[in-house]
């Protein structure tokens, strides 16, 4: 079986983090092949502590778990497109370009630490054997919050060389999906499964449309594919009041 990293940046997720890595521990992969790495940065609430608390309390079940603290006073992240533009991205880059520096297993998934994933997402993505697959994600609750998959993580080129959100038949009935279906696409990320001979050969860096535009473009360079299962659906918890609405059962997919 293969060794693997579940690994994120985090900032302030104190509002998250108990659901967060309740999900992660549920994950159903043998714990001792399994490394956790977190990169706390410039948190103003108890993220760096539950952080602890989860590490002492599950000492010895993981091969290993690892959190490092990296503060560089970034301006929080509200969603605005110059603060994004202007610190956001890069600073994102740079804490993962960290993360894969440090991991030595043969995978490394990243799961952003607004996403709650299901225990078989680990077993659903590698039984592929891909060098590059996601999972799903629906991130429309801001903007269209009865059809969020209108803004799903996955997206394609164009004709004109611009990234378009894909938005078919499949990605709209994903989390009713009863089997795994593969999407090619050309720009994902959120919750992304790496083999090592991409991770340590491609980096994240600034693009307008986020750390992960540049990270694909580098990937497909390099001769890499890009796939989504399209089953592998997660739950994209955007805010403190959607959590709310996820845990009374009210959030619509």
């Amino acid at each position: 079986m293969k060794t693997i990293t579940i690994a994120a940046p985090v900032r302030n997720r104190e509002w998250i983090l108990p659901n967060y890595l309740l999900r992660i521990f549920e994950i159903n992969y043998p714990k001792s092949l399994i490394d956790l790495h977190f990169v706390v940065n410039d948190s103003a609430d108890r993220t760096f502590e539950l952080l602890n608390e989860f590490k002492k309390d599950n000492k010895g079940l993981y091969n290993n778990i690892r959190i490092d603290v990296i503060n560089q006073n970034v301006p929080n992240d509200e969603r605005e497109f110059a603060v994004r533009n202007s610190h956001i991205y890069k600073h994102l880059s740079n804490l993962k370009n960290y993360i894969m520096s440090k991991v030595r297993t043969d995978k490394l998934i990243f799961i952003d630490t607004d996403i709650l994933v299901e225990p078989n997402v680990v077993t659903k993505l590698l039984k592929h054997g891909k060098k590059i697959i996601s999972g799903l994600i629906f991130n429309g609750y801001l903007t269209s919050n009865d059809k969020p998959y209108l803004y799903p993580n996955i997206m394609q080129l164009d004709e004109k060389g611009q990234y378009r959100h894909i938005t078919n038949y499949h990605v709209k009935t994903a989390p009713s999906l009863l089997c795994s279906r593969l999407q090619r696409v050309d720009l994902t990320g959120a919750i992304i499964l790496l083999d090592r001979s991409v991770y340590k050969s491609v980096k994240y860096g600034f693009h307008p449309q986020g750390e992960d535009a540049h990270f694909c473009k580098m990937a497909q360079d390099k001769g890499f594919e890009l796939f989504c299962d399209l089953h592998v659906y997660c739950q994209h918890i955007m805010s403190p009041d959607y959590l709310k609405l996820y845990l009374k059962g009210e959030l619509i997919n």
